[in-house]
């Protein structure tokens, strides 16, 4: 029968939900793996407060999977895939960013590089349920979503003025149907702070509110490669966090959340020498390792 699990934020406060980079076991065999949604047009002032609004620069849709003897993770499921032949479902906004999506980018597609279908990833973990992040949740009905609480109901009745990057058939898809006794279509955990997925240290969910009310970064920490962070959305650009440069104020539900999450990171990086990975900068996704190829 499928369920809702709620983990609240009081646990990772007592210890229960993360742990430290010196507690942290991560298992032989864990591999990161980088993948595209397609990419969009947009002016770099769109994302980035007080940059030029032209040029107008191609900006990836990335997400990731990781392979962990436990069990495989996606982190963001990209643009829906619908897109790729009727670009109306995005209405309006589609022309607007110019969304680029063929064949070769449906995640189905993208995830058999590596020898993956849909029902193999266990967890859905979404940075946030914008438009190109949390595309795709509905081709995963048997896998488990790993979500912020209040990022799940923003998603259906978000606060003006920031409905127009959630899509609300890709909410929507979420719900049981009707008559039904269950709340949700698949398995979830409904979070309210930071959660380790394992429980070894390996992948953990921060939660980042800022650029969206119920935003989360990912820590995965690779034997090989170490600490490194999927931003998402917390931040667009490399350069966002080491010269601590605002987004554009339109995508900022919580400014002083997005501070914190640049703080957050950096201090991973004193800490323990972590590396970040975002979704949409152009040159930091370029020099990136990518599916089939894979840091472990």
């Amino acid at each position: 029968m499928k369920q809702w699990i709620s983990k609240l934020a009081l646990a990772a406060a007592l210890g229960l939900g993360t742990l430290t980079s010196a507690q942290a076991v991560s298992p032989a065999g864990m591999q990161l793996y980088a993948f595209s949604s397609g990419s969009m047009m947009l002016g770099k002032g769109l994302l980035q407060n007080l940059a030029p609004m032209e040029p107008k620069i191609q900006i990836p849709i990335g997400f990731f999977v990781i392979k962990h003897p436990k069990g495989n993770v996606l982190f963001d499921t990209g643009n829906n895939d619908k897109l790729i032949t009727d670009s109306t479902y995005w209405g309006r906004i589609a022309t607007v960013l110019e969304v680029k999506m063929t064949p070769e980018d449906a995640i189905d597609v993208q995830l058999a590089k590596i020898g993956l279908k849909p029902d193999d990833i266990k967890y859905v973990v979404v940075s946030h349920m914008h438009l190109d992040h949390g595309g795709n949740v509905a081709k995963f009905p048997n896998s488990t979503l790993v979500i912020q609480d209040d990022e799940l109901s923003f998603a259906l009745f978000p606060d003006a003025p920031f409905a127009a990057s959630y899509i609300p058939g890709d909410a929507q898809v979420l719900r049981s149907p009707v008559g039904t006794t269950q709340p949700s279509l698949m398995n979830m955990i409904r979070l309210e702070g930071d959660y380790d997925i394992f429980g070894d240290g390996s992948i953990v969910v921060h939660r980042a509110r800022g650029h969206t009310k119920g935003s989360q970064m990912l820590m995965v920490r690779l034997p090989k490669t170490g600490a490194t962070i999927l931003t998402a959305d917390a931040a667009y650009f490399r350069e966002n966090v080491e010269k601590n440069l605002m987004p554009n104020i339109l995508l900022a539900y919580e400014p002083t959340g997005i501070v914190k999450g640049y703080d957050w990171i950096r201090r991973m990086m004193a800490t323990e020498n972590a590396n970040f990975f975002t979704a949409h900068d152009p040159d930091a996704y370029k020099a990136m390792k990518k599916a089939p190829d894979f840091y472990e």
